[in-house]
């Protein structure tokens, strides 16, 4: 599955560079994403998260204080998602007993739980001042010890990007619900080009379980057949508004909440379950049908939006990107031209989904970058957050369906 490699590369290449930002922030201000004048550091975080693109896997907060409360289903709960600069989404679990709380990011391009293990030494430097799992202070950890390896793909030379570690079981909670039983995996060895500014110390697949490693039955499916939730679906709800600790969006477990979208929800049928994909119409930019009936997931975990390579050229052209020959795959626009861009058009079961170039164009003061690429081999059109931050979205792992809404912001 080397897609899935392909897009965690994309997403980590985001956090490389915008952790920069940090320190680029306008004081007087108090801005919440540090603006740079300089492209640069922009096309070095793209870059990075390009090169997570390339190598992603095939692949929380118990307090429920949502204001629309009393439009979520009954006998659902949410977990609370915090937004690094837009770009990543994570949630804190409770993994033990007594709980250690971990902040994991959510991926429903992915099956696996994950989480750094205490048994991961400081000198793997991913791993050096994190807050990580230790089985030996949890009362219910039951040993497994069966080795646990994702590959993510190939280098640029060639050579495999792995994770290895090793099989535990726990109780796992979640937006207070406590999964029993629940196996996952312990990291002992990081890549750290990979991993090292990520502010995240997991990963909460959401992925069918075929794409799951070692057959490890997922978090969502034990929610499901241990009674925890009324019914096998999730949906998920992201914010827009930069980095927040306390509104980044939600994750909602065992249901929808009717007040986060407006309109109808569009169904449409997974036309492969693994990834959480199905076949779409058409998608259009101008005159321009860069999707005739082809394959799109949608993939909270993936940044941007990722076209095949033989259709990018001509979206630049039609954008206007002023580095169109750039072999960084970091394309950007003129800031002063966002407004007279073209809206994208996605058809969805027969209905349409468009995103305004406000939407598609990341903008970080001054420099404008546009929120479309490719990877090379890559032949799915991928929906990443520049497309979920738009749109409410819900995931049905027992009929196998998609829906859709306008999110409400």
């Amino acid at each position: 599955m080397k897609v899935k490699w392909n897009n965690f590369k994309l997403l980590l290449f985001w956090l490389t560079v915008l952790t920069l930002f940090d320190f680029k922030v306008d004081a007087r201000k108090r801005l919440k994403i540090g603006l740079h004048k300089n492209p640069e550091p922009i096309e070095e975080n793209v870059m990075n998260e390009l090169k997570t693109l390339s190598i992603k896997h095939k692949l929380n907060v118990d307090n429920e204080t949502s204001s629309k409360s009393h439009t979520r289903d009954s006998g659902s709960k949410l977990a609370k998602l915090e937004n690094l600069y837009n770009t990543e989404y994570y949630t804190t679990i409770k993994i033990g007993s007594p709980p250690q709380h971990l902040k994991v990011l959510i991926d429903t391009g992915s099956a696996n739980l994950w989480v750094l293990s205490s048994k991961c030494p400081d000198t793997v430097k991913p791993c050096a001042n994190q807050v990580k799992y230790n089985s030996s202070a949890s009362t219910t950890y039951k040993a497994i010890n069966k080795a646990f390896t994702i590959e993510y793909g190939a280098d640029s030379n060639g050579g495999n990007i792995a994770l290895y570690g090793f099989e535990s079981q726990e109780t796992v909670n979640i937006a207070g619900y406590s999964i029993e039983n629940q196996v996952f995996s312990e990291i002992t060895d990081v890549p750290e080009t990979a991993f090292l500014k990520s502010k995240f110390v997991g990963i909460f697949g959401l992925g069918f379980s075929s794409i799951s490693i070692n057959g490890i039955t997922p978090p969502f499916y034990n929610l499901w057949t241990q009674g925890l939730i009324k019914k096998p679906v999730f949906s998920i709800y992201l914010n827009r508004n930069g980095t927040s600790s306390v509104s980044g969006g939600e994750l909602i477990l065992g249901g929808i909440d009717s007040g986060l979208y407006s309109g109808c929800l569009t169904y449409v049928p997974v036309s492969t379950a693994g990834y959480w994909q199905f076949t779409m119409p058409s998608a259009k930019v101008n005159d321009f049908n860069f999707c005739e009936n082809c394959e799109a997931i949608l993939d909270v975990g993936t940044s941007l939006i990722v076209v095949p390579e033989n259709v990018l050229s001509t979206i630049n052209q039609i954008l206007g990107v002023l580095n169109p020959k750039d072999n960084t795959n970091v394309f950007l626009v003129n800031c002063s031209r966002i407004s007279e861009l073209p809206d994208i058009i996605f058809t969805i079961a027969r209905r349409e989904f468009r995103l305004k170039s406000s939407d598609y164009v990341l903008r970080y003061g001054d420099t404008c970058v546009s929120g479309f690429s490719s990877m090379k081999g890559n032949t799915l059109l991928i929906l990443g957050e520049i497309f979920l931050g738009v749109y409410y979205t819900v995931y049905d792992i027992v009929y196998k369906l998609i829906a859709l809404a306008p999110a409400v912001h």
